[in-house]
């Protein structure tokens, strides 16, 4: 065994001799969504998601033991797929990041079901474990497989939990004061789920878990943009988007440009910008 870039690395690659490079990402992405997908049916059940991409949640369709069961499955579908591989390392890091998600849960759900505000620091922490973890074991497993420079490596790494921020703050903001996502989870299913919102963080009022008409979540969406929260947290996704930004051109250097270019595109693409007909605010209830 040898340690590349703080991952252990097997010098026995004979299972893999016989699969090329885009079957074992096939082996990775597949794994990924089995397990990624496992843990959104498992966070419909503690949120009380009614809806997952438009489509009513597997707890609203089946009941609650029906999506725990499947969920465990995914977990467990996405370690056996991983085992398709033939390197124990690749499966350890699968191991990790399971473990990571599920110490990011517990501190998702004790946030939630409490009465006190996490700082923004606790509430970066939660999302780098809950929502970076599948990001990083896939870096993790990559460098098993196919290892890279340990500079380059960690610049990755750092992308990537920032990354895992980023959505997060993005799709709390989307959950309040973005038409289009709506459709997709419901109108402002946060302001029901306790004080785990960054913008709950922002104007300093911790909600207390449980079902709010549609009314109160107006009033709630209205003191928010009143107060100047939506504009703050617009701020602070410009901002941390910039840190993203500043992580690739830390990669920039340890990485040749043709190589660099799909991250790039990538990094580009993710930059949310929201129209001016989809701010739910201003269009509705100013």
């Amino acid at each position: 065994m040898r340690r590349v870039g703080g991952i252990a690395q097997s010098h026995t690659a004979e299972p893999l001799a016989s699969m090329s490079s885009a079957a074992q990402a096939r082996v990775l992405c597949e794994a990924v969504e089995l397990m990624n997908t496992a843990s959104l049916i498992h966070d419909d059940v503690f949120d009380g998601d009614g809806l997952r991409r438009g489509q009513p949640s597997v707890w609203a369709a089946y009941g609650s033991t029906v999506a725990i069961i499947s969920g465990m499955y995914g977990y467990l579908g996405g370690l056996q797929r991983l085992a398709e591989l033939g390197n124990v390392d690749v499966l350890s890091a699968g191991l990790e990041s399971l473990e990571a998600l599920h110490i990011g849960q517990h501190l998702d759900v004790s946030v939630s079901d409490g009465s006190v505000l996490p700082t923004l620091e606790e509430y970066r922490l939660i999302a780098q474990a809950n929502t970076g973890c599948f990001f990083v074991f896939l870096l993790n497993a990559c460098q098993c497989l196919k290892p890279v420079d340990e500079a380059l490596y960690l610049a990755l790494k750092a992308l990537l939990y920032e990354l895992a921020v980023y959505y997060r703050y993005v799709n709390d903001y989307c959950d309040v004061n973005h038409i289009p996502h709506f459709e997709k989870k419901g109108f402002a299913t946060d302001l029901e789920g306790g004080p785990k919102s960054f913008l709950m963080i922002l104007a300093g009022q911790p909600l207390a878990k449980g079902k709010r008409s549609s009314e109160q979540k107006n009033e709630i969406v209205r003191a928010f943009g009143d107060a100047g929260v939506l504009d703050r947290a617009s701020a602070l996704m410009d901002a941390t988007y910039k840190q993203l930004i500043e992580h690739l051109l830390v990669i920039g250097q340890h990485c040749a440009k043709p190589r660099l270019k799909r991250l790039e595109v990538f990094i580009r693409d993710i930059h949310f910008q929201p129209g001016p007909d989809d701010d739910y605010y201003k269009r509705v209830l100013k």
